[in-house]
């Protein structure tokens, strides 16, 4: 009998789910709400051995060009003096190249834009699930994979008690074409993973491969500030007062705060981060850092995957690999499913979320450590352990060892 799916959203790990589940017999389609094909928003990507191998699996073509290696790791005061540096070879993408190699790999007439799902019923054992569109239209099918990322409607009603929770800072991100910066800037962050930081602040580049070109190449720039809730809510709100809730769009961001942002950038290190901020093309990003955990990834006929599931702050750069590797485990758990409408459906799910909540839960404490000397300066009252993580990741060789790293079970591959 024909196996059906539905997955609720086509980024990155709604397409790593689909391409799989297709390639395992699954009669598979993708609803995502967006009436236009998604595009990047200044993120780059850090790809791992694990990642790269579900990423086969998935369908992209070995020949298909991932991005551009580099080889070094390097961490500078605000004066540009080198403190620590770390030979790490690794290949560096963009979030637009992915994300259109995992389009190419999976059928368009499958993809539909311009579906937004109002409501899902998960099913159970006896009844098939039962998905909900805007457009008043219902569908069925015997397997439901929710993977809208963070603000996962699908999970705000099916888990209202896994919520995300402000990490206590954020995140400005830009892009800049490696091309138009000075040859100092050039020489100084073209070629390497580079880091600087401070108490309550923590910014970083790396070169990535531009989403039409391998050829071409960028600098993606992600700078973390310690920032209350109250600065938060004045920051998620536009110049016409109205507030965004989780995030905003960059084009409704107050111009006063792109401004400052750009000028304590100056202030506070080296002249060629501020240069990537200066000259960047396309907008300067705010991304608000949340911890997401859940307890379950399952309901029924339906699994969350990604984002929708856990999120982990950037530090460990496993985002993508653990939305692939969530996908691969979820394909896997069903391998033996011959029969959709089958009861050992739900049963394969169970199983599924009890291997990969602990990785979730692993991969969001980890990030956690990582992020706690921005989140906690000198004047915060905290924990002996807290200290202990500050004084630890305060130390170059140790933010350039453990950031953006393989973390062995993340993207379920042996």
């Amino acid at each position: 009998m024909e196996k059906t799916a539905i997955v609720i959203g086509g980024s990155m790990g709604g397409l790593f789910a689909a391409n799989l589940l297709l390639r395992a017999g699954w009669d598979v389609r993708i609803f995502e709400r967006s009436d236009t094909p998604l595009s990047s928003r200044g993120a780059g990507i850090v790809t791992h051995e694990g990642l790269r191998r579900v990423l086969a699996l998935a369908g992209v073509a070995a020949n298909d060009p991932l991005g551009i290696l580099i080889t070094e790791r390097r961490a500078f005061d605000r004066s540009g003096k080198l403190l620590a540096q770390l030979s790490l070879p690794q290949i560096l993408t963009s979030w637009s190249r992915l994300l259109g190699l995992l389009l190419a790999a999976f059928p368009r007439d499958r993809y539909h834009l311009n579906h937004a799902v109002d409501r899902v019923e998960p099913g159970d054992v006896q009844h098939l699930a039962r998905v909900h569109l805007g457009n008043g239209q219902t569908q069925e099918a015997h397997l439901v994979v929710a993977a809208e990322g963070l603000r996962s409607a699908t999970r705000h009603l099916l888990f209202p008690e896994q919520s995300s929770v402000y990490a206590g800072y954020i995140a400005w991100r830009a892009v800049a074409d490696q091309s138009q910066l000075s040859s100092s800037a050039q020489g100084f962050l073209a070629d390497a993973f580079c880091f600087a930081q401070d108490p309550g602040e923590q910014i970083l580049t790396y070169p990535i491969a531009a989403p039409d070109s391998v050829d071409s190449i960028q600098i993606n720039l992600v700078w973390y500030r310690k920032t209350s809730e109250s600065q938060l809510e004045s920051m998620l709100t536009d110049r016409f007062g109205q507030r965004f809730e989780g995030g905003i769009p960059p084009d409704r961001i107050d111009p006063r705060h792109l401004q400052a942002a750009i000028a304590q950038a100056a202030d506070h290190f080296h002249p060629c981060w501020s240069e990537v901020l200066s000259t960047r093309i396309g907008p300067l990003i705010l991304q608000p850092i949340f911890d997401l955990e859940s307890s379950e990834m399952v309901r029924g006929r339906l699994a969350l995957v990604g984002d929708a599931a856990f999120v982990a702050r950037p530090h460990i750069g496993q985002g993508v690999t653990k939305a692939a590797g969530d996908a691969l485990a979820l394909t896997e758990c069903l391998a033996d499913i011959r029969d959709g409408a089958a009861p050992e459906v739900v049963q394969a799910l169970d199983t599924f979320s009890k291997l990969r909540v602990p990785v979730g839960v692993s991969a969001v404490a980890q990030a956690r450590r990582m992020g706690t000397p921005i989140a906690m300066t000198r004047n915060d009252s905290r924990q002996d352990h807290e200290d202990a993580l500050i004084h630890y990741y305060s130390d170059p060789k140790h933010l350039l060892r453990e950031t953006a790293v393989e973390i062995k079970g993340v993207a379920h591959v042996r």
